[in-house]
Protein backbone atom coordinates (compact mmCIF):
# COMPACT_ATOMS: atom_id res chain seq x y z
CA UNK A 1 0.00 0.00 0.00
CA UNK A 2 1.56 3.38 -0.94
CA UNK A 3 0.23 6.40 0.97
CA UNK A 4 2.32 8.66 -0.83
CA UNK A 5 2.14 11.51 -3.79
CA UNK A 6 3.88 10.71 -6.50
CA UNK A 7 6.37 13.17 -8.77
CA UNK A 8 8.76 13.10 -10.79
CA UNK A 9 11.77 13.94 -8.32
CA UNK A 10 10.50 11.72 -4.92
CA UNK A 11 11.35 7.95 -4.46
CA UNK A 12 8.72 5.16 -6.10
CA UNK A 13 8.12 1.29 -5.08
CA UNK A 14 8.89 0.32 -8.60
CA UNK A 15 12.58 2.23 -8.39
CA UNK A 16 13.37 0.63 -4.69
CA UNK A 17 11.82 -3.10 -6.14
CA UNK A 18 14.07 -1.98 -9.28
CA UNK A 19 16.99 -2.07 -7.39
CA UNK A 20 16.01 -5.19 -5.40
CA UNK A 21 16.18 -7.04 -8.69
CA UNK A 22 19.28 -6.12 -9.69
CA UNK A 23 20.54 -7.21 -6.73
CA UNK A 24 22.31 -3.43 -5.64
CA UNK A 25 21.05 -3.63 -2.04
CA UNK A 26 22.82 -0.68 -0.75
CA UNK A 27 20.73 1.44 -3.87
CA UNK A 28 17.62 -0.45 -2.71
CA UNK A 29 17.90 0.60 0.84
CA UNK A 30 19.15 4.14 0.29
CA UNK A 31 15.93 4.31 -1.90
CA UNK A 32 13.80 3.04 1.15
CA UNK A 33 15.16 5.42 3.71
CA UNK A 34 14.89 8.39 1.39
CA UNK A 35 11.39 7.35 -0.10
CA UNK A 36 10.77 6.63 4.13
CA UNK A 37 11.21 10.24 5.01
CA UNK A 38 9.46 11.61 2.32
CA UNK A 39 6.45 9.73 3.69
CA UNK A 40 6.73 6.29 1.47
CA UNK A 41 4.70 4.17 3.51
CA UNK A 42 5.09 0.44 1.65
CA UNK A 43 5.68 -2.68 3.60
CA UNK A 44 8.14 -3.66 1.14
CA UNK A 45 10.00 0.10 1.91
CA UNK A 46 9.73 -0.44 5.48
CA UNK A 47 11.11 -3.84 5.15
CA UNK A 48 14.19 -2.62 3.52
CA UNK A 49 14.33 0.05 6.32
CA UNK A 50 14.09 -2.51 8.82
CA UNK A 51 17.05 -4.70 6.72
CA UNK A 52 19.16 -1.86 7.35
CA UNK A 53 18.48 -1.01 10.82
CA UNK A 54 19.10 -4.89 11.62
CA UNK A 55 22.18 -5.24 10.07
CA UNK A 56 23.13 -2.61 12.50
CA UNK A 57 21.98 -4.45 15.58
CA UNK A 58 18.91 -1.96 15.94
CA UNK A 59 16.77 -4.50 16.55
CA UNK A 60 14.00 -3.18 18.71
CA UNK A 61 14.20 -0.19 16.04
CA UNK A 62 13.35 -2.90 13.19
CA UNK A 63 11.00 -4.46 14.94
CA UNK A 64 8.97 -1.33 15.54
CA UNK A 65 9.06 -0.33 11.47
CA UNK A 66 8.41 -4.21 10.87
CA UNK A 67 5.42 -3.62 13.39
CA UNK A 68 3.88 -1.05 10.77
CA UNK A 69 4.91 -2.69 7.90
CA UNK A 70 2.68 -5.83 9.31
CA UNK A 71 -0.25 -3.39 9.91
CA UNK A 72 -0.44 -2.18 5.78
CA UNK A 73 -0.41 -5.72 4.64
CA UNK A 74 -0.90 -8.49 7.62
CA UNK A 75 -0.22 -10.83 4.79
CA UNK A 76 3.28 -10.40 3.71
CA UNK A 77 5.14 -13.24 4.33
CA UNK A 78 8.49 -11.03 3.75
CA UNK A 79 8.05 -8.48 6.63
CA UNK A 80 6.84 -11.59 8.66
CA UNK A 81 10.00 -13.37 7.82
CA UNK A 82 11.95 -10.18 8.92
CA UNK A 83 10.23 -10.08 12.00
CA UNK A 84 11.73 -13.78 12.83
CA UNK A 85 15.07 -12.90 11.81
CA UNK A 86 14.68 -9.84 13.94
CA UNK A 87 13.17 -12.27 17.22
CA UNK A 88 16.47 -14.86 16.13
CA UNK A 89 18.99 -12.54 16.54
CA UNK A 90 18.11 -11.18 19.69
CA UNK A 91 17.86 -14.68 21.32
CA UNK A 92 13.91 -14.99 21.65
CA UNK A 93 13.54 -18.17 19.50
CA UNK A 94 9.64 -18.69 20.28
CA UNK A 95 9.09 -15.89 19.29
CA UNK A 96 10.60 -15.79 16.12
CA UNK A 97 9.67 -19.61 15.26
CA UNK A 98 6.07 -18.12 15.44
CA UNK A 99 6.56 -15.67 13.21
CA UNK A 100 8.55 -17.95 10.42
CA UNK A 101 5.56 -20.35 10.91
CA UNK A 102 2.99 -17.56 10.29
CA UNK A 103 5.38 -16.60 7.12
CA UNK A 104 4.99 -20.12 5.54
CA UNK A 105 1.71 -20.20 6.40
CA UNK A 106 1.06 -17.64 3.56
CA UNK A 107 3.73 -19.19 1.57
CA UNK A 108 4.99 -22.59 2.51
CA UNK A 109 7.84 -22.55 -0.31
CA UNK A 110 9.42 -19.66 1.28
CA UNK A 111 13.01 -20.84 1.06
CA UNK A 112 14.59 -18.34 3.91
CA UNK A 113 11.67 -18.68 5.90
CA UNK A 114 12.39 -22.17 6.44
CA UNK A 115 15.70 -21.27 6.80
CA UNK A 116 15.33 -19.16 9.44
CA UNK A 117 12.92 -21.23 11.21
CA UNK A 118 15.45 -23.99 11.37
CA UNK A 119 17.98 -21.61 13.15
CA UNK A 120 15.68 -20.49 15.68
CA UNK A 121 14.66 -24.46 16.09
CA UNK A 122 18.45 -25.02 16.83
CA UNK A 123 18.97 -22.69 19.51
CA UNK A 124 16.08 -23.80 21.30
CA UNK A 125 17.82 -27.51 21.00
CA UNK A 126 15.69 -29.42 18.56
CA UNK A 127 18.11 -30.11 16.25
CA UNK A 128 16.33 -33.25 13.97
CA UNK A 129 13.45 -30.31 12.99
CA UNK A 130 16.19 -27.98 12.55
CA UNK A 131 17.81 -30.21 10.29
CA UNK A 132 14.58 -30.94 8.38
CA UNK A 133 14.02 -27.41 8.02
CA UNK A 134 17.28 -26.71 6.18
CA UNK A 135 17.12 -29.57 4.07
CA UNK A 136 13.83 -28.80 3.21
CA UNK A 137 15.48 -24.74 2.67
CA UNK A 138 17.92 -26.31 0.57
CA UNK A 139 15.98 -28.32 -1.81
CA UNK A 140 13.35 -25.37 -2.25
CA UNK A 141 16.18 -23.20 -3.14
CA UNK A 142 19.96 -25.27 -3.95
CA UNK A 143 21.75 -21.72 -4.97
CA UNK A 144 20.68 -20.34 -1.26
CA UNK A 145 23.86 -20.54 0.77
CA UNK A 146 22.93 -20.45 4.15
CA UNK A 147 20.99 -23.76 4.77
CA UNK A 148 23.77 -25.41 3.38
CA UNK A 149 25.57 -22.93 5.96
CA UNK A 150 23.61 -24.06 8.85
CA UNK A 151 23.55 -27.98 8.11
CA UNK A 152 27.35 -27.81 7.97
CA UNK A 153 26.94 -26.17 11.57
CA UNK A 154 25.05 -28.45 12.92
CA UNK A 155 27.21 -31.72 11.17
CA UNK A 156 30.29 -29.81 12.82
CA UNK A 157 28.43 -30.62 16.22
CA UNK A 158 27.59 -33.64 15.60
CA UNK A 159 31.73 -34.38 14.85
CA UNK A 160 30.60 -35.25 11.53
CA UNK A 161 33.17 -34.28 10.45
CA UNK A 162 33.10 -34.89 6.32
CA UNK A 163 29.61 -33.99 5.99
CA UNK A 164 30.80 -30.48 7.39
CA UNK A 165 33.31 -30.06 5.22
CA UNK A 166 31.31 -31.22 2.21
CA UNK A 167 27.99 -29.31 3.23
CA UNK A 168 30.66 -26.32 3.98
CA UNK A 169 32.22 -26.43 0.79
CA UNK A 170 28.87 -26.34 -1.28
CA UNK A 171 28.16 -23.22 0.79
CA UNK A 172 31.33 -21.32 0.16
CA UNK A 173 31.56 -22.13 -3.37
CA UNK A 174 28.08 -20.09 -3.93
CA UNK A 175 29.17 -17.17 -1.25
CA UNK A 176 32.93 -17.41 -0.59
CA UNK A 177 31.90 -16.06 2.88
CA UNK A 178 29.32 -17.46 4.22
CA UNK A 179 29.69 -17.50 7.59
CA UNK A 180 28.42 -20.26 9.08
CA UNK A 181 29.82 -22.18 6.46
CA UNK A 182 32.77 -20.60 6.54
CA UNK A 183 33.56 -21.28 10.99
CA UNK A 184 32.28 -25.02 10.25
CA UNK A 185 35.04 -25.93 7.63
CA UNK A 186 37.20 -23.96 10.58
CA UNK A 187 35.75 -26.17 12.93
CA UNK A 188 36.96 -29.22 10.79
CA UNK A 189 40.30 -27.52 10.32
CA UNK A 190 40.66 -26.97 14.24
CA UNK A 191 39.79 -30.78 14.28
CA UNK A 192 42.22 -32.49 11.87
CA UNK A 193 44.91 -30.47 13.44
CA UNK A 194 45.35 -27.71 10.49
CA UNK A 195 44.99 -24.71 13.12
CA UNK A 196 46.98 -22.00 10.92
CA UNK A 197 44.39 -22.36 8.21
CA UNK A 198 41.42 -21.99 10.59
CA UNK A 199 43.24 -19.16 11.83
CA UNK A 200 43.79 -17.29 8.37
CA UNK A 201 39.99 -18.32 7.79
CA UNK A 202 38.40 -16.88 10.62
CA UNK A 203 40.79 -13.44 10.28
CA UNK A 204 39.55 -13.11 7.07
CA UNK A 205 35.94 -14.03 7.78
CA UNK A 206 36.16 -11.28 10.64
CA UNK A 207 37.98 -8.67 7.56
CA UNK A 208 34.68 -9.02 5.67
CA UNK A 209 33.18 -6.36 7.74
CA UNK A 210 29.70 -7.91 7.40
CA UNK A 211 29.52 -9.88 10.28
CA UNK A 212 26.84 -9.42 13.50
CA UNK A 213 27.90 -9.81 16.73
CA UNK A 214 27.02 -13.46 16.92
CA UNK A 215 29.31 -13.97 13.84
CA UNK A 216 31.86 -11.91 14.88
CA UNK A 217 32.13 -13.91 18.32
CA UNK A 218 32.17 -17.24 16.82
CA UNK A 219 34.63 -16.52 14.10
CA UNK A 220 36.79 -14.99 17.03
CA UNK A 221 35.99 -18.00 19.29
CA UNK A 222 36.87 -20.53 16.62
CA UNK A 223 40.45 -18.34 16.05
CA UNK A 224 41.03 -18.25 19.92
CA UNK A 225 40.97 -22.27 19.80
CA UNK A 226 43.20 -22.45 16.86
CA UNK A 227 45.89 -20.05 18.33
CA UNK A 228 45.38 -22.01 22.17
CA UNK A 229 46.07 -24.88 20.11
CA UNK A 230 49.19 -23.88 18.55
CA UNK A 231 50.08 -22.59 21.89
CA UNK A 232 49.75 -18.82 21.13
CA UNK A 233 48.12 -18.92 24.42
CA UNK A 234 47.84 -15.26 24.98
CA UNK A 235 46.72 -14.27 21.66
CA UNK A 236 44.32 -16.79 22.34
CA UNK A 237 43.14 -14.76 25.28
CA UNK A 238 42.75 -11.50 23.73
CA UNK A 239 40.79 -13.56 21.06
CA UNK A 240 38.27 -15.02 23.17
CA UNK A 241 38.13 -11.60 25.12
CA UNK A 242 37.31 -9.95 21.72
CA UNK A 243 35.01 -12.93 20.98
CA UNK A 244 33.15 -12.56 24.41
CA UNK A 245 32.43 -9.13 24.37
CA UNK A 246 30.17 -9.49 21.14
CA UNK A 247 28.87 -12.57 22.92
CA UNK A 248 27.61 -10.54 25.96
CA UNK A 249 26.63 -7.93 24.07
CA UNK A 250 24.27 -9.64 22.20
CA UNK A 251 23.11 -12.01 25.30
CA UNK A 252 22.51 -9.03 27.85
CA UNK A 253 19.75 -7.83 25.10
CA UNK A 254 18.44 -11.27 25.03
CA UNK A 255 17.92 -12.00 28.39
CA UNK A 256 17.00 -8.37 30.02
CA UNK A 257 17.32 -10.27 33.46
CA UNK A 258 16.36 -8.22 36.11
CA UNK A 259 19.35 -9.99 38.10
CA UNK A 260 22.73 -11.62 36.55
CA UNK A 261 24.75 -13.92 38.35
CA UNK A 262 27.05 -11.46 40.42
CA UNK A 263 24.16 -9.35 42.18
CA UNK A 264 22.63 -13.38 42.78
CA UNK A 265 25.49 -14.29 44.31
CA UNK A 266 25.74 -10.94 46.58
CA UNK A 267 21.80 -11.18 47.37
CA UNK A 268 21.94 -14.86 48.78
CA UNK A 269 25.13 -14.02 50.75
CA UNK A 270 23.54 -11.36 52.08
CA UNK A 271 20.71 -13.33 53.11
CA UNK A 272 22.16 -16.38 54.71
CA UNK A 273 24.74 -15.02 56.35
CA UNK A 274 22.29 -13.32 58.52
CA UNK A 275 19.90 -16.07 58.55
CA UNK A 276 19.06 -18.15 61.63
CA UNK A 277 19.86 -22.14 61.34
CA UNK A 278 17.13 -23.47 63.12
CA UNK A 279 15.18 -21.45 60.38
CA UNK A 280 17.20 -23.81 57.96
CA UNK A 281 16.32 -27.45 59.48
CA UNK A 282 15.09 -29.80 57.33
CA UNK A 283 11.61 -30.75 56.23
CA UNK A 284 11.24 -34.11 57.20
CA UNK A 285 10.08 -36.06 54.13
CA UNK A 286 7.27 -38.59 54.80
CA UNK A 287 8.40 -41.11 52.34
CA UNK A 288 11.01 -41.70 49.44
CA UNK A 289 8.80 -40.51 46.87
CA UNK A 290 12.16 -41.34 44.08
CA UNK A 291 12.32 -44.95 45.47
CA UNK A 292 16.09 -44.77 45.49
CA UNK A 293 18.22 -46.48 47.71
CA UNK A 294 20.48 -42.78 47.93
CA UNK A 295 19.95 -39.39 46.13
CA UNK A 296 23.12 -37.38 45.46
CA UNK A 297 23.61 -34.09 44.26
CA UNK A 298 26.85 -33.59 42.50
CA UNK A 299 27.61 -30.16 42.42
CA UNK A 300 30.52 -27.51 43.08
CA UNK A 301 31.11 -25.22 39.57
CA UNK A 302 30.97 -25.58 36.03
CA UNK A 303 34.05 -26.75 34.43
CA UNK A 304 35.30 -28.48 37.67
CA UNK A 305 35.51 -31.94 36.35
CA UNK A 306 31.90 -33.19 37.05
CA UNK A 307 31.43 -34.21 33.50
CA UNK A 308 34.32 -36.81 34.09
CA UNK A 309 33.02 -37.79 37.66
CA UNK A 310 29.53 -38.54 36.46
CA UNK A 311 30.57 -40.67 33.65
CA UNK A 312 32.66 -42.43 36.35
CA UNK A 313 29.88 -42.59 38.67
CA UNK A 314 27.70 -44.01 35.76
CA UNK A 315 29.65 -47.12 35.17
CA UNK A 316 29.27 -48.38 38.38
CA UNK A 317 26.76 -50.88 38.22
CA UNK A 318 24.37 -49.75 41.22
CA UNK A 319 24.29 -45.66 40.25
CA UNK A 320 22.44 -43.98 38.02
CA UNK A 321 23.33 -40.20 36.71
CA UNK A 322 21.84 -37.82 35.01
CA UNK A 323 23.22 -34.92 33.17
CA UNK A 324 22.04 -30.81 34.06
CA UNK A 325 18.54 -31.44 33.12
CA UNK A 326 16.44 -28.74 34.83
CA UNK A 327 15.25 -30.79 37.55
CA UNK A 328 15.06 -28.52 40.48
CA UNK A 329 14.59 -24.88 37.83
CA UNK A 330 10.78 -24.53 38.94
CA UNK A 331 11.62 -24.51 42.65
CA UNK A 332 14.35 -22.56 42.47
CA UNK A 333 12.12 -19.76 40.49
CA UNK A 334 9.77 -19.82 43.31
CA UNK A 335 11.64 -19.68 46.21
CA UNK A 336 15.22 -17.85 45.36
CA UNK A 337 14.15 -14.64 43.18
CA UNK A 338 14.23 -12.27 46.41
CA UNK A 339 14.03 -12.23 50.11
CA UNK A 340 10.10 -12.80 50.40
CA UNK A 341 10.40 -15.37 48.66
CA UNK A 342 13.30 -17.21 50.61
CA UNK A 343 11.25 -16.65 53.99
CA UNK A 344 8.40 -18.57 52.14
CA UNK A 345 11.69 -21.29 51.77
CA UNK A 346 12.55 -21.08 55.13
CA UNK A 347 8.94 -22.18 56.61
CA UNK A 348 8.52 -25.08 53.71
CA UNK A 349 6.23 -27.47 55.36
CA UNK A 350 5.75 -31.10 54.71
CA UNK A 351 2.46 -30.14 52.77
CA UNK A 352 4.07 -27.94 50.30
CA UNK A 353 7.46 -29.72 49.83
CA UNK A 354 5.41 -32.72 49.05
CA UNK A 355 4.46 -31.32 45.04
CA UNK A 356 7.55 -29.86 44.28
CA UNK A 357 9.37 -33.57 45.25
CA UNK A 358 6.89 -35.52 43.37
CA UNK A 359 7.38 -32.84 40.46
CA UNK A 360 10.87 -33.76 40.70
CA UNK A 361 10.89 -36.98 40.13
CA UNK A 362 8.03 -37.33 37.95
CA UNK A 363 10.90 -35.25 36.21
CA UNK A 364 13.56 -37.09 36.04
CA UNK A 365 11.67 -40.54 34.64
CA UNK A 366 10.96 -37.99 31.41
CA UNK A 367 14.39 -37.56 31.33
CA UNK A 368 14.55 -41.18 30.82
CA UNK A 369 16.21 -42.15 34.24
CA UNK A 370 14.86 -44.67 36.77
CA UNK A 371 16.32 -44.47 40.05
CA UNK A 372 14.17 -47.27 41.91
CA UNK A 373 17.16 -49.32 43.73
CA UNK A 374 19.56 -47.30 42.76
CA UNK A 375 22.01 -44.77 44.28
CA UNK A 376 20.67 -41.26 41.89
CA UNK A 377 23.14 -39.05 41.32
CA UNK A 378 22.06 -35.58 39.80
CA UNK A 379 24.92 -33.67 38.28
CA UNK A 380 24.08 -29.87 38.74
CA UNK A 381 27.19 -28.22 39.10
CA UNK A 382 26.30 -24.15 39.32
CA UNK A 383 23.13 -25.28 42.10
CA UNK A 384 25.85 -25.45 44.53
CA UNK A 385 24.27 -21.73 44.39
CA UNK A 386 20.79 -23.15 45.01
CA UNK A 387 21.34 -25.87 47.84
CA UNK A 388 19.28 -24.33 50.17
CA UNK A 389 16.37 -25.69 47.95
CA UNK A 390 18.09 -29.07 47.64
CA UNK A 391 17.65 -29.09 51.60
CA UNK A 392 14.59 -28.58 52.18
CA UNK A 393 13.04 -30.80 49.23
CA UNK A 394 15.59 -33.22 49.73
CA UNK A 395 16.80 -33.30 53.36
CA UNK A 396 17.94 -36.87 53.08
CA UNK A 397 20.31 -35.93 50.16
CA UNK A 398 23.64 -36.40 50.09
CA UNK A 399 25.99 -33.50 48.38
CA UNK A 400 29.36 -33.97 46.23
CA UNK A 401 31.05 -31.53 45.85
CA UNK A 402 33.68 -31.03 43.14
CA UNK A 403 36.64 -28.86 43.65
CA UNK A 404 39.30 -27.88 40.94
CA UNK A 405 42.52 -25.50 40.86
CA UNK A 406 39.97 -21.81 40.70
CA UNK A 407 42.03 -19.89 38.11
CA UNK A 408 42.03 -23.43 35.60
CA UNK A 409 37.98 -23.47 36.72
CA UNK A 410 37.28 -19.41 35.88
CA UNK A 411 39.43 -19.59 32.56
CA UNK A 412 37.85 -22.53 30.85
CA UNK A 413 34.46 -21.24 31.91
CA UNK A 414 35.21 -18.30 29.85
CA UNK A 415 36.78 -20.27 27.11
CA UNK A 416 33.50 -21.89 26.57
CA UNK A 417 30.13 -21.77 25.55
CA UNK A 418 27.09 -22.53 27.70
CA UNK A 419 23.66 -22.35 27.22
CA UNK A 420 22.05 -18.90 27.86
CA UNK A 421 20.59 -18.31 31.77
CA UNK A 422 21.14 -15.27 33.79
CA UNK A 423 24.36 -17.44 35.80
CA UNK A 424 26.26 -18.43 32.78
CA UNK A 425 26.24 -15.34 30.70
CA UNK A 426 28.44 -13.92 33.70
CA UNK A 427 31.19 -16.26 31.68
CA UNK A 428 31.41 -14.00 28.57
CA UNK A 429 33.24 -11.43 31.06
CA UNK A 430 36.44 -12.51 33.27
CA UNK A 431 36.67 -10.69 36.17
CA UNK A 432 32.59 -11.38 36.19
CA UNK A 433 33.76 -15.02 35.69
CA UNK A 434 35.80 -14.89 38.71
CA UNK A 435 33.41 -12.96 40.90
CA UNK A 436 30.74 -15.18 40.40
CA UNK A 437 32.97 -18.56 41.01
CA UNK A 438 34.40 -16.62 44.49
CA UNK A 439 30.22 -15.40 45.11
CA UNK A 440 29.63 -19.51 44.77
CA UNK A 441 32.37 -20.64 47.22
CA UNK A 442 31.37 -18.20 49.73
CA UNK A 443 27.62 -19.40 49.76
CA UNK A 444 29.51 -23.25 49.75
CA UNK A 445 30.40 -22.17 53.02
CA UNK A 446 27.55 -20.34 54.58
CA UNK A 447 25.53 -23.12 53.61
CA UNK A 448 27.48 -25.65 55.43
CA UNK A 449 27.17 -24.01 58.30
CA UNK A 450 23.52 -23.47 58.36
CA UNK A 451 22.28 -26.17 56.43
CA UNK A 452 22.37 -29.94 57.25
CA UNK A 453 23.47 -31.84 54.29
CA UNK A 454 25.93 -34.17 54.17
CA UNK A 455 28.84 -33.32 51.81
CA UNK A 456 32.10 -35.05 50.72
CA UNK A 457 34.31 -32.61 48.68
CA UNK A 458 35.57 -34.20 45.52
CA UNK A 459 39.30 -32.73 44.22
CA UNK A 460 39.52 -33.20 40.52
CA UNK A 461 43.48 -33.24 40.22
CA UNK A 462 42.90 -36.20 43.32
CA UNK A 463 40.56 -38.17 40.57
CA UNK A 464 43.80 -37.45 37.85
CA UNK A 465 46.17 -38.18 40.08
CA UNK A 466 45.00 -41.35 42.36
CA UNK A 467 41.67 -42.33 40.43
CA UNK A 468 41.23 -45.64 42.39
CA UNK A 469 42.01 -44.14 45.85
CA UNK A 470 39.65 -41.11 45.28
CA UNK A 471 36.76 -43.13 43.68
CA UNK A 472 36.73 -45.51 46.24
CA UNK A 473 36.33 -42.67 49.22
CA UNK A 474 33.82 -41.46 46.91
CA UNK A 475 31.84 -44.85 46.98
CA UNK A 476 31.75 -44.91 50.34
CA UNK A 477 30.42 -41.66 51.10
CA UNK A 478 27.83 -42.44 48.23
CA UNK A 479 27.18 -46.12 49.84
CA UNK A 480 28.22 -48.34 47.34
CA UNK A 481 30.67 -50.46 47.04
CA UNK A 482 34.12 -49.87 45.04
CA UNK A 483 33.68 -51.50 41.76
CA UNK A 484 36.80 -51.99 39.12
CA UNK A 485 34.39 -51.03 36.01
CA UNK A 486 34.51 -47.87 36.88
CA UNK A 487 37.37 -47.27 35.16
CA UNK A 488 35.78 -47.96 31.96
CA UNK A 489 34.45 -44.35 32.28
CA UNK A 490 35.47 -43.71 28.69
CA UNK A 491 33.15 -46.50 27.09
CA UNK A 492 30.41 -45.15 29.13
CA UNK A 493 30.71 -41.83 28.04
CA UNK A 494 30.84 -43.10 24.39
CA UNK A 495 27.16 -44.74 24.89
CA UNK A 496 26.21 -41.49 26.37
CA UNK A 497 24.87 -38.53 24.96
CA UNK A 498 27.09 -35.73 26.63
CA UNK A 499 26.01 -31.99 25.91
CA UNK A 500 28.24 -30.02 28.16
CA UNK A 501 31.67 -28.54 27.03
CA UNK A 502 33.37 -31.19 28.63
CA UNK A 503 32.47 -33.95 26.29
CA UNK A 504 35.24 -34.11 24.04
CA UNK A 505 37.85 -34.33 27.15
CA UNK A 506 36.18 -37.14 28.83
CA UNK A 507 36.02 -38.93 26.16
CA UNK A 508 39.79 -39.35 25.92
CA UNK A 509 40.02 -40.30 29.73
CA UNK A 510 42.45 -39.66 32.31
CA UNK A 511 44.97 -36.92 31.48
CA UNK A 512 47.01 -34.50 33.30
CA UNK A 513 47.67 -31.74 30.92
CA UNK A 514 44.51 -30.05 31.89
CA UNK A 515 45.73 -28.95 35.29
CA UNK A 516 47.27 -25.55 35.82
CA UNK A 517 46.45 -24.71 32.31
CA UNK A 518 46.12 -20.72 34.00
CA UNK A 519 49.70 -20.21 33.61
CA UNK A 520 49.95 -20.58 30.19
CA UNK A 521 48.12 -17.21 29.58
CA UNK A 522 50.21 -15.23 31.41
CA UNK A 523 49.53 -11.29 32.20
CA UNK A 524 46.25 -11.53 30.14
CA UNK A 525 44.55 -13.23 32.68
CA UNK A 526 45.84 -10.97 35.86
CA UNK A 527 42.81 -9.60 36.93
CA UNK A 528 41.08 -12.36 38.34
CA UNK A 529 44.11 -13.09 40.18
CA UNK A 530 43.18 -11.02 43.29
CA UNK A 531 39.68 -12.16 43.44
CA UNK A 532 40.42 -15.68 43.58
CA UNK A 533 43.72 -15.93 45.28
CA UNK A 534 41.78 -16.27 48.89
CA UNK A 535 40.03 -19.84 47.33
CA UNK A 536 43.54 -21.16 45.69
CA UNK A 537 45.02 -20.47 49.46
CA UNK A 538 41.89 -22.09 50.98
CA UNK A 539 41.69 -25.01 48.51
CA UNK A 540 45.38 -26.09 49.18
CA UNK A 541 46.59 -24.67 45.48
CA UNK A 542 50.01 -23.44 44.87
CA UNK A 543 49.95 -19.98 44.97
CA UNK A 544 52.60 -19.95 41.39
Amino acid sequence: MNTSVSSPNRVTVGQVEAAVAAHDMDRAVALAERGLAEGLEDPSVLNLVAYKLELDERLEEALEVLERALRLDPTDPYVLNSIGVCHSKAERPLQAIAAFDAALQLDPDFAHAHNGRGLALAAIGDRDAARLAQERAARLDPEFPEPLGALASLAAEDKAWDRARELATRALAIEPDQPAAAMALAAVEVQEGAYEAAEARMSRLKATGRLTRLHIAGAENIRADALDALDRAEEAMVAYKAANVELRRVQIEALQAPELGVETCRRLIGYFEAADPADWRPTPESERVGGETEHVFLVGFARSGTTLLEQVLASHPDVVALEEKPTVDDAILAYITDAAALDRLAALDETTARPWRELYWRKVREFGVEPAGKVFVDKLPLHTIYLPVIAKLFPRAKILFARRDPRDVVVSCFRRRFRLNPLVVEFTDLTRTAQVYAGAMRLAEIYREKLTLPTHIHRHEDLVEEFDRETQAICAFIGVPWDARMRDFVETANRRDIRTPSADQVRRGIYREGMGQWRRYGATIDEIKPILAPWVEAFGYSAT
